[in-house]
């Protein structure tokens, strides 16, 4: 009878750790949960869902920067400096004072070329496409700093004559599209390019008649393409800091350079 006793009361306390070797799943019931659940209610309680390295659920290291849902997109902007051929070369105003209207054009010396520059402002998106290479759209806005000089010649007179004209400034829109080529470095990327588009150009003067001032402008636009070169460093996994540089393949004297800041929708390009 004492060893039946005895044999009892050993599977009792055999039974009762059984039941505590499980996972507790939180609240009264995690003891029977883990008794009676099997493999699967160890599971549920047991997995550790956290992102430490090595831990089943992590993330692959630097998946973060190579999530292939998410387009190569980069948006720029920056600071450019232009000096092309000036566009008043045989171009017509007019300009009204009261109720005269006189018509003038613009005399530029002959055999000379006359050069202009502007400093503006630059904004572009682009996208990364297969094989390094990319696409980009542009658009730029700004002043002319230093005018062309130019003489005009009134072609009407009034009842006290004719104007004074005296040039002034201007501002500047371009537009472009551009495809080129990237290669990556270990710190950043080098990028070669061609851009084409149209330039529009408003230049600015002032006409004195009989003691009122009038401005007038006279507009222009005219294709444009370049030939580029870009470099840019990673200042963050998101963020790009570079210059460009290039010259016109339609203008012999015409030449362009800035800087840039860029933002990238995946890390470093999604090129690592």
């Amino acid at each position: 009878m004492k060893r039946l006793l005895a044999a009892g009361a050993m599977a009792l306390i055999a039974r009762s750790h059984a039941a505590h070797a499980g996972c507790h799943g939180g609240g009264p019931g995690g003891g029977s949960g883990g008794h009676g659940g099997g493999s699967g209610g160890t599971s549920a309680a047991c997995e550790d869902k956290s992102e430490v390295v090595g831990v089943r659920h992590c993330k692959p290291f630097g998946a973060w920067g190579t999530n292939l849902g998410i387009p190569r997109i980069v948006i720029e902007g920056g600071v450019i400096v232009r000096q092309f051929e000036s566009l008043l070369d045989r171009q017509a105003g007019s300009v009204t004072h009261g109720a005269e209207s006189f018509a003038y054009r613009v005399l530029t010396p002959p055999r000379t070329r006359l050069l202009d520059t502007a400093v503006l402002s630059t904004l572009r998106a682009g996208v990364g496409l297969p094989y390094g290479l990319y696409a980009a759209a542009e658009a730029d806005l700004g002043g002319l700093t230093r005018p062309a000089h130019v003489a005009t010649e009134m072609l009407s007179t009034g009842s006290f004559g004719s104007p004074d004209l005296q040039q002034e400034r201007g501002f500047l829109v371009d537009s472009f599209a551009a495809i080129g080529v990237r290669g990556e470095t270990h710190g950043g990327g080098l990028a070669v390019e061609l851009a084409g588009g149209v330039r529009a150009a408003s230049y600015s003067f002032e006409s004195s008649y009989h003691g009122c001032l009038q401005a007038t402008s006279v507009t222009a636009v005219a294709p444009i393409a370049e030939a580029r070169v870009r470099g840019e460093l990673w200042v963050s996994p998101w963020l790009t800091a570079g210059l460009t540089a290039g010259a016109s393949v339609l203008e012999r004297h015409a030449w362009m350079g800035g800087l840039y800041l860029g933002v990238h929708t995946r890390a470093f390009g999604g090129e690592r």
